[in-house]
């Protein structure tokens, strides 16, 4: 853990690694009290519930999203899908996580409203970003595949959380081929 991360910061860092190793129900604040050798009413004093806590990690995923997406908004269509992948096989190769958009996704009924409402806020960042990304590619000539923008984008949208998801059980050689496979569908026609 990065000792210039605040408490406030370490706590949600924590969290996040848990919600994608073994979910949002499976995780609690002693886990994360033991880590850091505190308190679990000092985690309360910053998220009184999981739930506030659950919505501060997504809310963190998404500014993270967002601060890739501004990195790479001048870079050419792919290059700028690359760095989408990259957190994927990121996620899988430190101890096959999950993407928060797949975790909740897959518990969305037995989650708090108020982590719904801001998954799906968060899964409508990354979609509009894709079918943007998608459009720019067949505008430019970079990608050429069938369909709209918007049909390839609900395809990546799917298949990036589960390619994590099944490439658990399936293993490194099925989660990179999924992968490949996304970079190649955009050169079909």
């Amino acid at each position: 853990m990065d000792a210039t991360l605040h408490t406030r910061d370490k706590i949600v860092e924590l969290a996040r690694n848990y919600i994608q190793t073994v979910g949002y129900h499976a995780f609690n604040y002693k886990q994360i009290a033991t880590v850091l050798n505190i308190k679990n009413a000092a985690i309360h004093h910053y998220y009184p519930s999981k739930e506030d806590l659950g919505v501060a990690v997504i809310e963190k995923d998404r500014s993270d999203f967002e601060c890739m997406v501004a990195n790479t908004a001048n870079a050419e269509p792919m290059k700028r899908l690359e760095g989408l992948i990259y957190n994927y096989e990121r996620y899988f190769n430190e101890g096959h996580k999950l993407c928060l958009i797949g975790t909740f996704g897959s518990a969305y009924h037995d989650i708090p409203e108020k982590i719904q409402k801001v998954t799906v806020k968060y899964l409508n960042v990354v979609q509009d970003w894709l079918i943007e990304v998608m459009q720019d590619g067949l505008d430019t000539g970079a990608f050429n595949f069938e369909g709209t923008a918007e049909e390839m984008a609900n395809k990546w949208a799917a298949l990036l959380p589960g390619s994590l998801q099944i490439g658990r059980w399936r293993g490194e050689a099925y989660f990179n081929e999924l992968m490949d496979g996304l970079r190649t569908s955009l050169k079909t026609a």
